[in-house]
Formats: structure tokens, C-alpha cells, sequence
């Protein structure tokens, strides 16, 4: 097997793993970090992920209606980021910012609860 032929062939086991995740219900877009941060927080917080394309700006409820806007990170050996973007929007749209965050052997490390009220742009 050539180079190109190995590349492609990790490639499609990257869908093969997507697409098992998918159908468990751990991710909802192509976007593995921040749809496993918001799964597990959304296990760990016993709160429920909404649909955030129709939702703008938050992307999970509890059951007194507070709104959760859920931010992940995953540190790894090619990045190790320093900050979790937030928009002015979001502060608006939710009660809540939980920040979450992995290693790079997708342990999670922090998670951060905090009053969208007590956040300062």
C-alpha cells in the first residue's frame, strides 16, 4: 500500500468513527470536540441539547428553562489553546457559559459553570 493509499484508508475509518458517533448520539455536526464537550456536559449537568442552528446562541435547557451556551477545548501535543470565544450574542442569549475541556487522551479536565452575569467583555 502506498502513502496516499494509507492516508485515504485513516481517512475513511475518521468517517467510519463520525458516523458510529453520530448514531449514539454523541455528536450532531462534523464538529467532534465541541459536540462531545456539549454531550458530556449535558450528561454530567443533567441538562438537554436543543437544536442550536434553530436556537442561536445557547445550545442546551435544564428544566427551569435556564439556557446553557457550552464551550470546548481539547488540549493536544499540536495545540494547546489558551482561550474559549465568546460572543457578545451568546452572553445575551444564555443564563449560563460552561466551559469544558479535554486532554489530549479525551479526559475531561475542567468543567467550568459560570453566570453569564458575572462574565465582563
Amino acid at each position: 500500500m502506498d502513502r496516499d493509499e494509507e492516508i485515504k484508508k485513516l481517512l475513511m475509518g475518521y468517517n467510519t468513527i463520525l458516523l458510529e458517533l453520530e448514531k449514539l448520539g454523541v455528536i450532531r455536526s462534523s464538529k467532534l470536540i465541541p459536540d462531545y464537550g456539549e454531550y458530556v456536559a449535558s450528561k454530567k449537568l443533567n441538562i438537554k441539547l436543543v437544536n442550536s442552528t434553530v436556537n442561536k446562541g445557547y445550545d442546551a435547557v435544564d428544566e427551569s428553562g435556564n439556557k446553557y451556551e457550552i464551550k470546548t477545548r481539547k488540549v493536544t501535543k499540536w495545540s494547546n489553546p489558551t482561550v474559549f470565544p465568546i460572543r457578545e450574542e451568546q452572553l445575551k442569549c444564555a443564563d449560563f457559559i460552561i466551559f469544558v475541556e479535554f486532554d489530549d487522551d479525551w479526559n475531561l479536565i475542567k468543567l467550568l459553570k459560570i453566570p453569564t452575569s458575572e462574565i465582563v467583555m
